[in-house]
């Protein structure tokens, strides 16, 4: 055993030695190969012709790694220049720097060829340069280049950027167009210099980052994501439809939305024409102040409305409903989560709007809250909770407890017929305006509070369960 060690270390020792010779016989031997692969070290300028811009619309330039920026041209011509600085090894037909060019229909089209493979790049780079007298069309398309616009006199007309994980920095600048953004694992900033034009944008990205925190923006449509985080200022709609995504969406001001996703956590600070937003899983949803009506759904994500002055429907099955403030009606489901709703003390009465101050909602084990109050259509289906503080009564009031337990206080001011009735639960009816020393526990019991069977405002209250307890109390009592 130990004589094969030491021949199998002999002959590990003698490949690392041929391995050696030959990088040193690359090294040295200028424009040598060896099994295909050679040494490279450029120091090197490589520009293309010049090119009339009078009938070129369009400029596209494909390359690969170098570092790409668009530049203002010294005349009225369009051209490119190569800076080749890279070294290392890389097969032979890896190994050209090359500038391919093509007319096509007022496109004109830049094919780069740069040297790749165990390579260092060196701070080489590539130079659009185009006439700022016009503005054209300008798609670039690369593997992982850093690219960047950093001009003011730079005019784009469309902007189109295809990437794997090439970092895309527009920093100075104008754009008229539209901007078609396909980022894969890359950053595409829009800096506060820009000069935007409510462009329309779309976006395709595995994990990459977009953002837009300066400019105001037209229609904004997300084509694929994984896992991306997008951050803009404004926006007009904002659209994604894409069954698995996650990551992260953050919108100052949008006028309206439709998003359908899965995990994607939704952040909007202003909601100004309403729109849809249902995610399948654990995304959530955040919306500081919503101005139409929105209609949200989320599987096990939190929802929260910070402030809303029009409608809102809310459905989770898992996660938490939460509405800090609101002046109109809310519709609320939930399977095992919690409703939370608070009417805002400035609310119209619903008696003058019958849009302010409603609230229907539905939940199985769930815990359903509510302030401000003052109608309600409220349905328990298995054993969750209401707790219920109402404003005043008006209009027909539905609280259907079924197993699980009801609790209600309500204006002492309020006039209404209440009814109550219970098959098996507890019973717990304290009001100090009505007869009975202000309360019952009477399995059925009708009182008609601060009025009568001839004046009680038509403001009915109808409380039922089957096994559940019925606790009531006006605010005097508590």
């Amino acid at each position: 055993m130990k004589t094969f060690w030491k021949y199998f270390l002999i002959v590990i020792l003698l490949l690392i030695g041929l391995c050696a010779v030959g990088v040193l016989y690359l090294f040295f031997v200028p424009g040598s190969n060896l099994f295909g692969i050679t040494y490279i070290s450029y120091h090197d300028y490589f520009n293309s012709e010049s090119y009339d811009a009078t009938n070129i619309n369009k400029i596209e330039v494909n390359s690969r790694s170098y570092a790409v920026s668009v530049v203002p041209a010294a005349s009225e011509n369009i051209s490119l220049r190569v800076y080749a600085n890279s070294l290392g090894f890389v097969l032979q037909k890896n190994s050209d720097v090359n500038i391919d060019v093509d007319i096509d229909s007022g496109v004109l089209i830049f094919n780069v060829d740069e040297p790749y493979g165990a390579t260092i790049a060196n701070k080489s780079f590539i130079q659009l340069r185009v006439p700022t007298s016009k503005a054209f069309d300008i798609e670039l398309n690369n593997h992982n280049a850093e690219t960047n616009i950093n001009n003011e006199t730079i005019i784009v007309n469309n902007l189109i950027y295809n990437t794997t994980s090439g970092n895309f920095q527009f920093v100075d600048g104008s754009v008229n167009g539209f901007i078609d953004a396909n980022i894969g694992r890359a950053d595409f900033i829009i800096g506060e210099n820009v000069t935007t034009n409510v462009n329309d944008v779309t976006i395709s990205a595995t994990s990459g980052y977009f953002e837009a925190l300066n400019s105001t923006l037209g229609d904004v449509l997300i084509e694929s994501n994984k896992n991306a985080v997008i951050l803009i200022k404004e926006c007009n709609d904002f659209r994604e439809d894409i069954d698995e995504a996650g990551g992260r969406i953050e919108i100052d001001t949008v006028f309206y939305v439709e998003i359908k996703s899965s995990d994607t956590n939704v952040y909007i600070k202003n909601l100004t024409n309403g729109g849809t937003i249902l995610l399948s899983k654990s995304g959530r949803v955040e919306i500081e102040n919503v101005l139409a009506t929105a209609d949200i759904t989320t599987d096990t994500g939190n929802i929260t409305i910070k402030n809303s002055t029009s409608p809102l429907i809310l459905t989770t099955d898992d996660g938490t409903i939460t509405v800090n403030s609101t002046y109109s009606r809310v519709t609320a489901n939930s399977n095992y989560g919690d409703i939370n709703i608070t009417f805002n003390n400035d609310a119209d009465s619903y008696e003058d709007n019958p849009n302010s101050r409603m609230l229907q909602a539905t939940t199985n084990n769930g815990k359903i809250t509510s302030s401000g109050v003052e109608n309600v259509v409220i349905t328990i289906n298995d054993n969750g909770r209401a707790d219920i503080n109402m404003n005043n009564v008006f209009g027909e009031n539905v609280v259907d407890g079924k197993t699980g337990s009801v609790s209600l206080i309500i204006n002492t001011d309020a006039k209404y017929m209440l009814h109550t009735k219970t098959d098996s639960g507890d019973v717990s009816v304290n009001l100090a305006q009505i007869s009975n020393y202000g309360g019952y526990t009477d399995k059925e019991h009708t009182e008609y509070v601060n009025g009568s069977i001839t004046d009680y405002n038509n403001a009915t209250l109808t409380v039922t369960t089957t096994s559940g307890s019925l606790y009531i109390r006006d605010t005097s009592l508590v």
